[in-house]
């Protein structure tokens, strides 16, 4: 099972290479400030609603827009009721838009609609308009959204996406996933590509265009299944920047139904597919040739899904593999569950962190906003199955139903304020219990651990010990890993001079390429050669196939049957891994290792030792509940692979 740990490693390195620049936009958006810098212009405004048996709610829409603070005479609306059966188009009407219908069962989709829309505009309105805004019948305007995307316009932005929200938030963990991802592209995406001077991409409605672009894109010939990400690819491999613009905020209605959510989400995901196959290599020639904005597109609407499904594949298909054969079942288990837990953990990290600080923005109660935030992962796992799904099935565009009308935002916030305080103090007070908890834990391990500890003279007086075990993971610079593992090595020969018939075992946890192997071995000889004890006057077995320091005790016990051991490792190292070994049931005690200066790194050594322990300590009892017929934990490891994995060195 060897294969399934590395191709976990490389996929991890690979998604961390395509997205960990996106960890620095986090900051960005509090960090940089950009201001306008032109007065506005009285610039004319032509907005275009396509909607299909929407009565129900683009009145709403129609009288945020009546409401703007923006002169209305510079503001035309236009609505196309594009396969109606029901009056939108009279509803549409009665609140004093430009209306046309539209009845075309073959030409089906938005991309569709408004260039029949257009074309209208052309013909009946040639003088044109200074720029152009596209809305779903769904949407509500703050009221000064026009105002505040004018500025934008004003200062010489072609493209200008805006700031979405959700007028159902709260409805339920559907709804709040859609409206916390929303939020989280505006203001950790499009906000901080905006600030650092790249390109934003459009989300579905909410935007706007120059008449430079409607000029050139005349009829929108965009019609795939997600002609906003069609338009956005078009532009971005054009050079063009799009920009955002926080102040304009509006409000849109999310699917409460999973089905309606599978069906759209379907739908956006082969349009991703689409949009991929079309501009894959315009995107990324353009990033060679020096757009950022190309690549930081690309990544974002395609190679996620496929990492995270590759990974689960395999992962899955080994786990399968492992029960039929019975053997590695629990090592794969916690491998499996280490990655949905990562996964989990950074997915509700992002959507905790939009939520904290656009905790105003959401119109939702407060134990909804907590609550949403722990079932976002939920969510946003689901796209796994839907893009399978879309990958291997035919996909149409088809309308969602919308019904909420909200005359205002407000009402659909809960006011009491005293029940969200004290909801804030339950869940303040869960998390610092968490933190407490997570804190004693590694507390607990290290004191438990520490119990073990002895001086190489005390080690020296111990009976029916097996092996003296070193440890060759470590970790930082070149020069601090050989300082590190020389004191190891020179405090192991130490003890195993005193008990002479114990066997030293170098375990090494990192080693995954001869090249690494060549290192340790260049390490150990500089290690005998300066050395008042040599290490080839003892018997060793130097062991290259190991993971992890919980690994590494769980197979000494099970392959080399080891039953008394002693461990020698630096401080911040040894009560952990005494913690494990005792865990486990080997009979173990420690030396520390430590040289007389202090290691290079040792801050990050130190934070990084106190997340293991409470790993570790998860491990342990992860694995006794797996293990129901045995007093202690047990990994199986294929014996018929043991000569291929270790090199024996014998006096």
């Amino acid at each position: 099972m060897d294969i399934i740990k590395y191709i976990d490693i490389v996929i991890g390195i690979i998604f961390c290479v395509f997205y960990a620049y996106q960890s620095f936009y986090v900051p960005v958006p509090w960090l940089i400030k950009r201001r306008y810098t032109k007065e506005a212009k009285r610039n004319s405004f032509a907005v275009l609603i396509c909607g299909r048996n929407e009565s129900a709610v683009i009145g709403d829409l129609l009288e945020s827009i009546k409401a703007q603070t923006y002169d209305q005479s510079l503001i035309t609306t236009f609505v196309m009721a594009d396969n109606c059966t029901d009056n939108t188009a009279e509803v549409a009407k009665a609140h004093g838009a430009v209306v046309y219908k539209r009845f075309n069962k073959e030409l089906v989709g938005k991309g569709y609609a408004l260039s029949e829309l257009l074309g209208h505009i052309h013909e009946d309105y040639p003088e044109g308009f200074d720029a152009y805004m596209i809305f779903d019948a769904d949407n509500i305007l703050k009221e000064d959204y026009i105002e505040q995307m004018n500025r934008s316009l004003s200062e010489g932005h072609d493209i200008v996406t805006s700031y979405r929200n959700s007028k159902n938030y709260g409805d339920n963990w559907i709804s709040a996933g859609y409206g916390l991802w929303f939020l989280r592209e505006s203001r950790y995406l499009n906000q901080a590509r905006y600030l650092l001077h790249s390109s934003c991409a459009v989300s579905g409605t909410g935007f706007m265009f120059s008449r430079k672009i409607e000029e050139e894109v005349r009829d929108w010939p965009f019609h795939m299944l997600t002609e906003d990400l069609e338009f956005t690819a078009y532009n971005i491999t054009k050079g063009r920047k799009i920009a955002f613009c926080k102040e304009a905020e509006f409000y849109d209605e999310q699917p409460v139904k999973f089905s309606q959510s599978w069906r759209q989400r379907k739908r956006w995901a082969k349009g991703n597919f689409q949009v991929f196959g079309k501009y894959g290599m315009k995107l990324t020639k353009g990033f060679f040739g020096g757009n950022f904005s190309c690549y930081d597109f690309a990544v974002s609407i395609m190679p996620a899904f496929v990492l995270a499904l590759v990974a689960l594949a395999i992962n899955i298909f080994g786990l399968v593999y492992a029960f039929l054969a019975k053997a590695g079942a629990v090592e794969l288990i916690r491998m499996l569950g280490a990655f949905i837990s990562s996964i989990y953990g950074t997915v509700f990290l992002m959507g905790a962190i939009t939520t904290v600080t656009e905790w105003k923005h959401i119109k939702a109660s407060a134990f909804k906003k907590i609550f949403y935030t722990l079932t976002f992962p939920l969510f946003m796992a689901t796209y796994i199955p839907i893009s399978i799904d879309a990958m291997f099935s035919k996909c149409s565009w088809k309308p969602i139903e919308h019904t909420k009308s909200v005359k205002n935002l407000a009402s659909s916030a809960v006011s009491n304020k005293r029940k969200e305080r004290r909801l804030r103090v339950v869940f303040g007070g869960l998390a610092l219990a968490a933190i407490v908890s997570l804190v004693y834990i590694s507390g607990h391990v290290s004191t438990v651990g520490a119990k073990r500890i002895v001086t190489d003279v005390h080690a020296a007086e111990l009976d029916g010990v097996d092996y003296i075990v070193v440890f060759a993971g470590e970790t930082g610079d070149e020069k601090t890993c050989e300082e590190i593992f020389s004191d190891r090595v020179k405090m192991a020969c130490k003890v195993a001079g005193a008990n002479s018939n114990t066997k030293l075992i170098i375990i090494d946890e990192r080693s995954e390429t001869e090249k690494k192997h060549t290192k340790k071995s260049l390490y150990i000889k500089n290690v005998t050669e300066n050395s008042e004890t040599v290490l080839n006057d003892f018997n060793y077995v130097y062991d290259k196939d190991s993971v992890s320091t919980y690994e590494s005790l769980c197979k000494l016990r099970e392959e080399y049957d080891a039953k008394k051991v002693i461990i020698v490792t630096q401080e911040c190292h040894l009560s952990r891994a005494l913690y494990i070994a005792n865990s486990i049931g080997l009979d173990a005690y420690g030396v520390v290792s430590d040289g007389t200066s202090e290691y290079s790194g040792e801050a990050f050594r130190q934070v990084s030792e106190a997340f293991a322990r409470i790993r570790d300590f998860t491990y342990t009892m992860f694995d006794e509940l797996l293990d129901s017929e045995s007093d202690r934990p047990r990994i199986k490891y294929s014996s018929d692979s043991l000569l291929n994995q270790i090199e024996f060195k014998t006096k």
